[in-house]
């Protein structure tokens, strides 16, 4: 297998896909804000050469356009960069006679660094002499570009693939059942849902089934007839009977309550609702799109879920991408936000093009491509709120110190030079049994202050032990599973289908060490699961 197709291989958008995929540069920032978002295919290092980069090459363009320019700032050397894969990674070299500073990671670059495995796969961000950032990722060759764009901001292949899957199922009458993470938009989608279908002229009913306390949910979706119960004083339609002849938007379906989750499955299977206190049932024509950021298979395997109603709900399923694997839209996304919020405050000069000012949004666009966003768009959108309102009127832009903390939480990706690669396999002092031995003498954390890469880091570096991990994070076992249990991207050994277990079985001849390694999940539920199943 040659390089290219190794790294290829290993990306991970090729998981779930077998697109062909080549390097990418997309524009993170640029002093001419327009060029923001502009990509450039990296055909030579896609051949196996050195791929130059610098004032003068390669050539940008929108996705959508085929306009294309060089970098063309003039405070860019035109000595280059060069990029070449040796080994399955990516060497990032610097021409003795380039001028400026360039950072790789947020590293500083003396003379090469040397990037391999997930860093590389995940994607590398270069910061040019403080004036443009670019993110090298790994992009579809052929990407499915949609003229509607359904209110979603970004080009990048993972929101394209969203749009013209709204367009397959938006004029059917199936449910669809919407997952995603905190803040990555579920409730734009159901309503770019509604606005592409017949019912489009209609009401769009919009119902956070989470915030309605238990008591009142069935009363409050299904409607209830006067004097049904204490303070019923007239009859009451519910979410169900407004959003007849339309769409109903049921947000968070997986905090429903078991009598909810009832009423919810017969109404889907007889298009009727039953109001609290009637005898009779009403008919209504409602088209459901449903959403969470739940583990429903998790919650069905611990009975808070039921099996018939995910079936039902997801007639056909949309799943959206959190922001972190969509990074090279991060800049598009950015800048839309801080236009509209420096506009918000009155004070668009500190989005004009000028050197005073182009130094300090490079760096704040470098950190935000650098950041794993937990709370995904919606917290990038808060991000930019907050910039805009703490520097309004500011002669000396800066960042708050509250938001380069939280950028800093982040651990950062190891950059190793060849000649100090070797450094990489240096134990983490953190993983060893001493960090063990005794409760921590530190107040325990607030689950809601893990953030998903710390979870991720963390059970990674105890090898899934659920124990290790939740004294490594300072929180309790019941909060650790709680966080995993409203993680999606982690999966646990009961997630794991008969197939999918069996044929891990198979190619790791049994051994349950490595396939703890290949399926990244707690040896010690493996085994119970393995037994359950009979396959151990």
């Amino acid at each position: 297998m040659s390089t290219e197709q190794t790294l290829i291989t290993q990306s991970p958008a090729t998981i779930q896909t077998s697109e062909v995929l080549i390097p990418t540069a997309t524009i993170i920032y640029h002093p001419n804000l327009e060029r923001i978002g502009e990509e450039a295919p990296l055909l030579e290092l896609k051949q196996h050469q050195s791929q130059d980069i610098s004032r003068l090459t390669p050539d940008f363009s929108q996705p959508s356009t085929d306009k294309s320019c060089n970098i063309a700032d003039p405070y860019i050397s035109r000595k280059p960069l060069t990029l070449s894969l040796v080994n399955g990674g990516l060497r990032i070299e610097k021409s003795a006679e380039l001028t400026g500073k360039v950072s790789v990671n947020d590293r500083l670059l003396i003379t090469e660094l040397f990037i391999v495995g997930e860093e590389w796969r995940n994607g590398v961000i270069i910061s040019m002499n403080n004036r443009v950032v670019l993110f090298l990722h790994f992009s579809p060759q052929q990407r499915d570009l949609s003229l509607n764009k359904h209110g979603l901001l970004g080009e990048s292949s993972a929101i394209c693939k969203v749009r013209r899957t709204i367009e397959r199922v938006a004029d059917l009458q199936v449910p669809v059942l919407i997952r995603g993470e905190t803040g990555t938009g579920k409730e734009l989608v159901a309503q770019a849902l509604h606005n592409s279908s017949p019912r489009k002229h209609r009401k769009f009913v919009s119902v956070n089934v989470g915030a309605i306390p238990d008591t009142l949910a069935i009363s409050e979706i299904f409607g209830a007839k006067k004097g049904a119960f204490t303070g019923a004083s007239k009859d009451r339609a519910g979410y169900f009977q407004q959003a007849d002849n339309s769409t109903l938007f049921l947000d968070e379906i997986g905090d429903a309550n078991e009598q909810v989750q009832v009423a919810l499955l017969r109404t889907l299977e007889t298009g009727e609702v039953t109001p609290v206190g009637s005898t009779g049932s009403i008919h209504v024509d409602v088209r459901l799109v449903a959403a969470t950021d739940a583990n429903l298979e998790k919650k069905i395997l611990d009975e808070r879920f039921r099996s018939p109603l995910l079936q039902r709900l997801a007639g056909f399923e949309i799943r959206i991408p959190p922001l972190r694997s969509r990074r090279d839209d991060i800049g598009r996304l950015f800048i839309y936000f801080l236009t509209i919020e420096i506009n918000n405050v009155g004070d668009e000069k500190h989005l004009a093009n000028t050197s005073h000012h182009v130094s300090f949004w490079a760096s704040v666009f470098e950190k935000a491509c650098l950041y794993n966003w937990p709370g995904n768009i919606r917290q990038l959108k808060n991000i930019a709120q907050q910039l805009a309102i703490y520097n309004r009127d500011a002669e000396q832009l800066t960042i708050p110190d509250h938001i380069l903390e939280l950028f800093s939480l982040q651990p950062k990706q190891n950059v190793s030079a060849p000649e100090t690669a070797q450094t990489a396999n240096t134990p983490d002092p953190l993983t060893e049994d001493t960090q063990h031995e005794s409760t921590p003498a530190s107040p325990r954390r607030k689950p809601s202050t893990v953030t998903e890469q710390e979870l991720l880091d963390a059970l990674e570096a105890q090898r899934w032990d659920l124990k290790g991990t939740a004294e490594r994070l300072n929180i309790s076992r019941a909060a650790l599973y709680k966080i995993i249990d409203n993680n999606p991207s982690v999966r646990t050994a009961s997630d794991f289908s008969l197939e999918e277990l069996n044929s891990a079985y198979q190619k790791s001849d049994g051994d349950i060490d490595v396939m703890v390694d290949k399926l990244k999940v707690s040896k010690a539920a493996l085994k119970r699961r393995l037994k359950d199943l009979s396959l151990n």
